[in-house]
């Protein structure tokens, strides 16, 4: 989940490992950028995951081919916030450069974009009032930030893997960025799409989050009806939580999705669960989507 650390920042990256991950996948990897073939417009909100005190997520994603060329772009703008601890801010742009191969394609993809922190450690009560790991000074940065990966898809199945931020969260005494590649997160996700009859599909998933201090990963399985206008399914965040999806195609231009994320952990009973919402907004005036399915990836 996100990684909280104690320094002079409570948090060091603004790619949240979120429960409903399908509809934002140019967040985690900018090589998606397109791959809906579509006008592709999504927002998403998650309340605070650990209960009341803690972090609550916020994305705006947007992305589209260029016209019928190899090259598609878009953006995403992002906010986090830890309770009287911390505010993140990201604006980054998105390109994918996608030629075909086999029966798929095959996409690179490079993000460009600033950062913003604001934190404030000073209102955390401590044993020790004195710790300089809590600063009592309010830290007010931006820097720039960039990510980069690649991406195979077809009809059925996709592959990809990302460093979706390049830089780390720079301290006072740094320059505008910090490159330690102790602090990279290295992405795999990967799905494959079993189309059972055109009533039902199956969808398992899998995305593989590994650096230096953690790997998480989250394995879901989502079952379609009604032709993939609704989905239902759920996930597993390894190591403590357990997540509910529902996924709903109102109609081809509006999608609807729900995850509520509840912890498994020895600590269920103090934590609650949190709920994320996206909505996703699609226009095809000339493109030719390649799946007939709605849903897709």
């Amino acid at each position: 989940m996100l990684t909280v650390v104690v320094t002079g920042s409570a948090q060091n990256t603004l790619v949240p490992s979120v429960s409903n991950y399908h509809l934002t996948w140019t967040t985690i990897n900018p090589a998606f950028s397109g791959f809906r073939d579509a006008i592709s417009i999504s927002s998403l909100y998650r309340s605070a995951l650990y209960g009341q005190l803690g972090p609550t997520d916020m994305q705006l994603n947007v992305h589209s081919p260029v016209g019928n060329s190899k090259v598609a772009i878009g953006g995403v703008v992002a906010y986090n916030n830890i309770p009287e601890v911390q505010n993140l801010y990201s604006i980054m742009s998105t390109y994918a450069y996608r030629i075909y191969l086999g029966s798929g394609r095959l996409a690179f993809g490079l993000s460009a974009g600033v950062y913003g922190v604001n934190s404030d450690l000073s209102g955390i009560p401590l044993r020790d009032p004195g710790d300089p790991a809590f600063p009592l000074e309010v830290y007010q940065r931006w820097f720039p930030n960039f990510g980069t990966g690649i991406l195979y898809y077809t009809e059925k199945l996709f592959v990809g893997l990302s460093v979706p931020e390049l830089l780390s969260i720079p301290t006072e005494s740094q320059g505008i960025g910090v490159v330690n590649f102790e602090n990279y997160r290295v992405i795999l996700t990967g799905a494959y799409q079993f189309n059972i009859s055109k009533a039902f599909r199956l969808k398992p998933s899998l995305w593989i989050d590994y650096n230096q201090a953690y790997t998480s990963f989250k394995a879901s399985l989502n079952m379609g009806f009604l032709d993939s206008r609704i989905y239902v399914g759920g996930a597993y965040d390894y190591p403590n939580f357990a997540i509910a999806l529902l996924n709903f195609q109102v109609n081809p231009q509006w999608l609807v999705g729900y995850a509520y994320t509840f912890n498994t952990g020895p600590v269920r009973s103090a934590l609650g669960g949190s709920h994320e919402v996206v909505l996703r907004w699609e226009f095809r005036p000339v493109i030719r989507t390649i799946p007939d399915d709605p849903f897709y990836f």
